[in-house]
């Protein structure tokens, strides 16, 4: 079928960008975003030209003025040349300081010299700008890797690594107006809170997240959630109906381990987007429109995707989910659908945590010791467990949830006889240094996880430190013992276990995968689906159940 003719697409830009010239120029206002990229940013690098015509859906993102924005996306949609813009926009013509986060400090090289130095590089107008680190008109100027100066203001380029102990130098001493985090679910977790909280003094404080998704409650993918929800609509040529795309109107049938088995457009030699109504082919590269699921959210939420990208051809989608291999799978998921995935791995599930079930309930049991494990987070989540059966070793859990504060921690202690209890150090150290300086010695241990993707070479997944009290885990290998101890009916629940609020869905939420690394090595790791703080009460648990063969005092 005949696609939207681009001299059409060309006059749609052109109108909009002259309308908001127009509009700026009538207010006395600064020029806005996508007039000034119009102008200034021309050429995006040399032998590239900044042109929305097959990226139509770009146009109301970069029109955007919202505080807040979510940009959860496929591969290769433009989405960073956005950024570019927004940054060097946000410095020179609206004078804010911009913090400019990716993973690790190699991003940002790699960042500022293949993408930021050509688009300088590229604009007569931008090389004016920035300020090189001699004096210039009295001006003291830097053109660093990491450091920028766009006319009287700076732009920061920063990696988010975050130390043990839960400190990001390279994020301290920043008193930012605008911060952009670009590939959020590569970064540590804990780095965007930190991030944020340089906004903490400005008037503008806007904040635009950028990234591919992974996997689902993660990342990009729980920030998204948490957005207006703008998905792209484009109207059917036959019927008139206006719709989002979804790969499901591709693929007609799937086989029962999800691959494609018929899709529209296969005996033809190629797949095609089906209108949901009339069931006839989408321009999926017409102009639309983007339309909110949650109209009036504060944060704005795009969601890309390759269905109108027109640097792929469907057939390329599909193909790529023809496949088993769980990175593959991912990787299409992620990179073309802009989608997380949600892993075939092992998990545990409702079936097995109702096998754990006993006939017994929470509870402080008489001259008993028990064991502790606390994750924290914005409340404090708590599991208790007794001491194994000589019989069948199971180990009774006596209580699960959450609490408010560390002092209602210590009371648990007293009232179940803990003897070893395992706290997450991280983020709230201090206050959880503080909670082990008021218990006995020996009594709270810190447990940090290892922050390597294979994880420690030491034969025992937990090491101990006594002088500081600390306990350093491997993340994998703990958690793999603390799963099959529900797999093998050790741990077990009292009879009540599905009233505990969220335990089930916290311990559903770990799923193990085997993932392929950057550099071929297959690795195990565990990626969460949800909120977990619950199975991570548990995993200190278990740590703990295991201190006194491990200590040898």
């Amino acid at each position: 079928m005949a696609l939207a003719g681009v001299d059409t697409k060309r006059q749609l830009v052109a109108g909009l960008v002259e309308r908001q010239r127009r509009r700026a120029a009538r207010h006395g206002q600064p020029i806005d975003l996508l007039t000034w990229a119009a102008v200034h940013r021309r050429m995006l690098k040399p032998d590239v030209k900044f042109n929305l015509t097959n990226h139509l859906y770009l146009a109301e993102i970069y029109g955007s003025s919202a505080r807040n924005k979510v940009i959860y996306k496929a591969g290769q949609m433009g989405a960073s040349e956005y950024a570019i813009s927004y940054a060097l926009h946000a410095c020179s013509e609206r004078k804010a300081t911009t913090l400019y986060v990716f993973p690790t400090d190699r991003h940002v090289s790699d960042f500022s010299k293949s993408r930021f130095g050509p688009a300088i590089e590229s604009s007569q107008h931008l090389q004016k700008l920035v300020v090189e680190a001699r004096a210039a008109g009295g001006k003291r100027g830097s053109d660093q890797v990491t450091l920028k100066r766009i006319a009287d203001n700076f732009l920061y380029f920063r990696g988010a690594q975050v130390q043990p102990d839960g400190r990001a130098p390279q994020l301290k001493s920043i008193d930012a107006d605008v911060l952009i985090l670009d590939e959020l679910d590569e970064m540590d977790p804990r780095a965007p809170a930190i991030a944020r909280k340089r906004l903490g003094h400005s008037d503008i404080a806007e904040t635009l997240s950028i990234s591919t998704p992974s996997y689902v409650g993660a990342g990009i993918h729980a920030e998204w959630m948490e957005t207006d929800q703008r998905e792209w609509h484009v109207r059917c040529p036959h019927c008139g109906e206006w719709q989002p795309m979804s790969i499901n109107q591709v693929v007609l049938e799937w086989d029962q381990v999800g691959r494609p088995v018929a899709w529209h457009g296969m005996l033809e030699g190629r797949a095609w987007v089906a209108c949901r109504k009339c069931g006839k082919e989408l321009d999926r590269l017409a102009a639309g429109e983007w339309v909110a699921m949650y109209t009036g959210r504060d944060v704005v939420g795009y969601h890309l995707t390759k269905l109108f990208s027109a640097q792929i051809q469907l057939l390329e989608i599909v193909e790529s989910l023809k496949t088993t291999d769980e990175t593959e799978r991912k990787e299409t998921f992620n990179q073309d659908l802009g989608l997380p995935y949600t892993p075939r791995g092992g998990q545990i599930t409702d079936t097995l945590l109702d096998e754990c079930r006993r006939e017994y309930g929470h509870g402080p049991v008489a001259d008993e010791e028990t064991v502790m494990g606390v994750d924290v987070g914005a409340v404090l989540h708590v599991v208790i467990r007794g001491p194994a059966d000589g019989e069948t070793e199971e180990r009774p859990q006596r209580w699960a949830g959450e609490v408010d504060t560390f002092g209602q921690v210590a009371n648990l202690i007293k009232q179940y006889n803990t003897i070893t209890c395992v706290v997450d150090a991280l983020p709230e150290t201090r206050s959880a240094r503080a909670f082990q300086a008021s218990q006995p010695a020996g009594l709270v241990w810190l447990a940090y996880y290892v922050g390597t993707p294979v994880g420690t070479k030491n034969v025992a997944s937990a090491q101990w430190n006594k002088d500081e009290g600390v306990v350093n885990l491997d993340r994998t290998r703990s958690l793999d013992e603390t799963m099959s101890r529900f797999y093998d009916k050790v741990n077990t629940l009292p009879a009540n276990a599905r009233s505990i609020p969220d335990y089930y869905t916290h311990l559903k939420a770990p799923v193990r995968v085997i993932e392929t690394t950057s550099n071929g090595d297959r690795v195990a790791k565990y990626v969460e689906s949800g909120a977990d703080h619950l199975a991570h009460a548990e995993n200190y648990c278990t740590v703990a159940s295991k201190a006194a063969n491990w200590l040898m005092w």
